[in-house]
């Protein structure tokens, strides 16, 4: 028996045998002229773009945004151009396909934004798409001949749609992240997905049996058979636990107070999923998602993807953050060149001031949208009241150029602060006393610039702590000057999401929280146990596993 330990990407039980996903080997390549190489490389695409077509056809309705946008990629011109150009200069077209992908997958890699970060996988899913047809080994559905839990290195969303739902029992990954499109299409699938196990896992599970714990992030070669029977039973319990109606009732700590329970969304079809869960309506919709296509969208484009959220909300509140882009994650159209310190270069609304046409197009959507139903904009990375003060003097023209155009927008759309900085939790009183209508506390940015320690490096895992008292002294500040000023305020980060610092947030005065939809139902159910009548409990609570350790039963 052996046990690999990784990060849970979506919870459950699963037991069976273990069938190995391994990647074809590239043939040997060689260039031809580069006009055969250019038409070699236009047929593939239109043939990837069919298999595309076929897949989304197959997806389930929530997933099918996925495969639109990789076959959006496949049409996009700065990639396109990209392969042409490495043709042009004597490559072999699936040598192109391949180079362009891992240069355009490095970009968004580097995004902070782990949600657009991971689009980098639809990169290399599509080009390596392109790149089999070319070699003449076109992509195929896994096959599974028997109940199995699906390991590899990585997967990507084709991977999974296509294969017999009767057949796969979960998913298990070497690396991967939870915001993949894997993993979420996992979760609406209801596939138990432990990701980040680490390579040696390749090596030891070919023909293996294999428990696959998701509820605790750890995949368990050959276990016995006692093992399996303690597995089975705990996970029953967690089942029966939040099972029932409990995700539809109104959510109430157990002295009746009342707790929104929100999500973080980025498209219309994550929206409807979260809506099915009981999501009370989106708290942080990352609107970043509209600029991944190759061009800068337009106003109406942007109108149209907000309306679309909206009716995907069906008639619930949404909460829009305008475009969280810097240095680090601006769209290839941009061109914005990388500072020496990205993490502390211009991001969030900073950005957004230097690039006034193009916020006041988004403000200009926003508030024609906001015509339609229940809709605030909340900008991102506000430092204090004279960056806001400066980006509300932008929506004031926006408001005048609708005005002036004769377009339906409404009036007094509520416009709200993320607290992400210490300087932004610091001010937050002036903030509410220049108009912030809300806050809404992103603590994965304010435990970075709060621990000095960055999220996204490995090495400072150990100093990047959710539990960090100097956190929950600034997050205090924000919920203190917003009761002052008689405002809402919610969370929106990773802490929302883990029960026992939610109930801590709770604690504090937070009555919204907004996370991942796979996260209600743990939450809720700790949320049902909180006592704010109680003597309030000590702040040494259990903390958040760190990436490779197990996740808390039931978080």
């Amino acid at each position: 028996m052996r046990t690999y330990l990784g990060v849970t990407a979506s919870r459950g039980l699963a037991v069976g045998p273990v069938f190995r996903l391994d990647r074809a080997a590239p043939t040997a390549r060689i260039a031809g002229l580069p006009e055969l190489e250019t038409a070699r490389l236009n047929a593939a695409l239109d043939l990837a773009k069919q298999e595309l077509d076929g897949l989304q056809a197959q997806a389930a309705p929530s997933d099918r945004d996925i495969f639109l946008f990789q076959r959006m990629l496949l049409e996009d011109k700065s990639l396109l151009e990209g392969m042409r150009g490495h043709i042009a200069e004597g490559s072999e077209a699936a040598d192109a396909v391949e180079a362009t992908g891992l240069q355009f997958a490095h970009r968004l890699r580097n995004v902070q934004d782990e949600y657009i970060s991971q689009r980098s996988a639809d990169v290399l899913d599509a080009c390596q798409r392109v790149s089999a047809i070319l070699d003449g080994n076109p992509r195929g559905t896994p096959i599974l001949t028997e109940p199995s839990i699906l390991v590899a290195d990585s997967l990507y969303p084709s991977d999974i749609v296509g294969v017999d739902r009767n057949l796969l029992l979960g998913l298990a990954t070497a690396a991967g992240s939870s915001q993949s499109h894997a993993a979420i299409i996992a979760r609406t699938m209801g596939l138990p997905a432990v990701i980040q196990l680490g390579r040696d896992v390749l090596a030891d599970c070919s023909g293996s049996m294999a428990a696959l714990d998701a509820d605790n992030g750890r995949l368990i070669l050959n276990p016995d058979p006692q093992l399996l029977n303690q597995l089975e039973e705990r996970h029953r319990c967690t089942v029966n636990l939040v099972s029932g109606d409990l995700l539809l009732r109104p959510c109430r700590t157990a002295d009746g107070t009342r707790v929104y329970i929100m999500a973080n969304c980025t498209a219309p079809d994550d929206i409807e999923a979260a809506m099915a869960m009981g999501a009370e309506g989106v708290g942080l919709l990352r609107s970043e998602y509209s600029l991944l296509s190759g061009t800068p969208p337009t106003e109406e484009q942007q109108y149209q993807y907000y309306k679309n959220c909206l009716l995907a909300a069906g008639g619930r509140p949404v909460t829009v953050r305008t475009f969280d882009i810097g240095e680090e994650r601006a769209p290839v159209w941009l061109q914005v060149p990388m500072g020496p310190n990205p993490a502390l270069g211009l991001r969030g609304l900073r950005f957004c001031l230097t690039q006034p046409e193009l916020f006041r197009m988004q403000l200009r959507a926003l508030l024609r949208a906001a015509a339609q139903a229940s809709l605030s904009v909340v900008f991102p990375m506000v430092g204090g009241p004279e960056e806001w003060d400066a980006a509300m003097a932008q929506v004031e023209l926006a408001k005048e150029e609708l005005r002036e155009r004769g377009e339906t927008f409404r009036e007094d759309t509520p416009f709200g602060c993320m607290i992400e900085v210490p300087s932004a939790a610091l001010t937050a009183d002036a903030l509410a006393s220049h108009g912030c209508a809300f806050f809404s506390i992103g603590t994965n940015d304010l435990v970075q610039y709060t621990c000095a320690a960055d999220r996204a490096e490995p090495e400072m895992r150990q100093y990047y702590r959710q539990e960090n008292p100097a956190v929950s002294a600034l997050v205090q500040a924000a919920c203190d000057a917003a009761e002052r000023a008689g405002i809402p305020v919610s969370v929106s980060g990773l802490t929302a999401a883990n029960p026992y610092l939610a109930c801590a947030h709770v604690r504090q005065g937070v009555r919204t929280l907004s996370m991942s939809s796979q996260s209600f139902a743990a939450v809720r159910s700790q949320l049902a146990r909180l006592d704010l009548r109680a003597a309030e409990p000590n702040p040494a609570a259990p903390r958040l596993p760190t990436q490779g350790e197990p996740a808390l039963a039931g978080v």
